[in-house]
């Protein structure tokens, strides 16, 4: 098993460092040895009153600005969901030396997939009671989860505290819009920039999992996928990731 290994954590579209639920502790029991730094993106989470930007270049300045790893000059591994990978891919474009390797999960690159892969077109209404919710943390987490969670029990296990970390850091909708639009520009490069492990599920509702697959086929890497999570594979299956972080 891996030891003392350094670790930043990376969330995406409108997810903050609290929405890992017990993820973060599940991994600091696993390997009681790895550093583990969590930072949220700009306009998310703790820094929800923050303006996002709509580069992915300008997410990886800010994070690198943040990230104790990086004024320390230690190299660490990234573990990113989705717009969080996207941001991990190009901070190893440019930065190849500071990340060792990568883990990335449920991400797609508009070079490779069309953009009804990138966000299923039957979420579009669920999505729109977002605009009603952003003072309701209970409407905003019931219909997060629903969209990017297959398991009923995981989803209510970590309802409460998602529910509290949201209400005390609301989303801006006009962050969710510059997320979308730096995301929906955002192309990956032809070539992995690095060591990369790719993740993704077929149980994927909200991002078709062929956005996964089209990545490892370009880059030549086979990605590991869970057979029944949502998007959110850190809620819905934790144990499933800590055993291929061995």
């Amino acid at each position: 098993m891996a030891q003392n290994r350094n670790w930043i954590l990376l969330r995406g579209l409108a997810r903050g460092i609290g929405h890992w639920g017990s993820f973060v502790d599940k991994m600091k029991t696993k390997f009681p040895n790895d550093k583990i730094e969590l930072i949220d993106l700009p306009g998310n989470g703790t820094r929800y009153n923050e303006k996002s930007p709509l580069k992915i270049s300008e997410y990886v300045k800010d994070l690198r600005g943040r990230s104790e790893f990086v004024k320390n000059g230690e190299a660490f591994n990234i573990l990113s969901v989705s717009l969080g990978a996207m941001v991990t891919v190009e901070w190893m474009r440019e930065f190849p030396h500071e990340v060792k390797k990568s883990y990335l999960f449920c991400t797609s690159s508009s070079a490779h997939s069309p953009f009804y892969h990138r966000f299923y077109p039957m979420n579009f209404f669920r999505a729109s009671k977002l605009l009603a919710a952003s003072n309701n943390e209970a409407l905003w987490e019931k219909t997060i989860l629903e969209m990017v969670t297959n398991s009923h029990e995981r989803r209510e296990a970590e309802m409460l505290s998602l529910m509290a970390f949201t209400k005390n850091n609301p989303m801006n909708m006009e962050n969710v819009f510059r997320q979308l639009l730096a995301a929906s520009k955002y192309k990956f490069p032809k070539e992995a920039p690095g060591e990369i492990h790719l993740f993704g599920s077929h149980g994927d509702r909200l991002v078709s999992p062929q956005c996964t697959l089209r990545i490892g086929e370009k880059w030549g890497l086979k990605p590991t996928m869970h057979p029944w999570a949502g998007h959110d594979i850190p809620i819905d299956d934790p144990h499933w990731i800590l055993e291929h972080l061995l």
